[in-house]
């Protein structure tokens, strides 16, 4: 297999040690991978972390215990995308990525802003005016209304509250915006192309 330029070669780094094998996705080609080689810190002859050296892309990812750095953005990659949609998906994948998970709920508010834009709603609007539009005009069914109602009550908690959001709040609210995309931009398209 011939490794794209951008990639190193797993066996050119210097001093590995074989380790105990780690299955995980890389956080940078996002390839699901397992891999026995790389670097470890032990303490008394116990490997407590280590490098391990992704075997597709050649890159380090740092494990301490069951986290690994950098981790796996969440979600999939959706194409058709507008640009000024796209953008700001990633974002919020990589922010999940980095465990920044007040960032994704902050930014999946966004995302559905600028999806309302992109299919004709006015600029410089509130969140409400957004959703309304969302539903209003048949991009999110009606039933999912409480989804996007939850989007804004944990926006506001992230904004206005000193907790910070978890794991699980970014997953379920990340899930909904991927629905929300898919259905809005990837499904359609697709199916449109299929009638062409």
């Amino acid at each position: 297999m011939k490794l794209k330029e951008n990639n190193l070669i797993p066996k050119e780094w210097g001093n590995l040690s074989r380790l105990d094998s780690a299955n995980y996705i890389c956080g940078y080609c996002g390839k699901e991978v397992g891999s026995d080689i790389g670097f470890y810190y032990s303490s008394e002859w116990q490997p407590s972390s280590a490098v391990y050296i992704c075997p597709h892309c050649g890159r380090p990812s740092y494990k301490e215990g069951a986290k690994m750095l950098p981790g796996a953005a969440y979600g999939i990659p959706i194409e058709g995308l507008p640009d000024n949609v796209q953008e700001i998906y990633d974002e919020a994948r990589n922010s999940y990525k980095a465990g920044a998970f007040t960032g994704v709920i902050l930014i999946s508010r966004k995302i559905l802003a600028n999806t309302a834009i992109y299919f004709g709603a006015d600029d410089g609007k509130g969140f409400v005016y957004y959703v309304d539009y969302l539903v209003n005009n048949g991009y999110v069914p009606s039933k999912s209304r409480d989804w996007i109602d939850k989007i804004r009550t944990e926006g506001n908690s992230a904004t206005h509250s000193q907790t910070s959001k978890n794991k699980e709040d970014a997953k379920l609210i990340l899930d909904f915006v991927q629905m929300l995309l898919m259905i809005n931009f990837k499904f359609n398209s697709d199916y449109q192309n299929e009638e062409q």
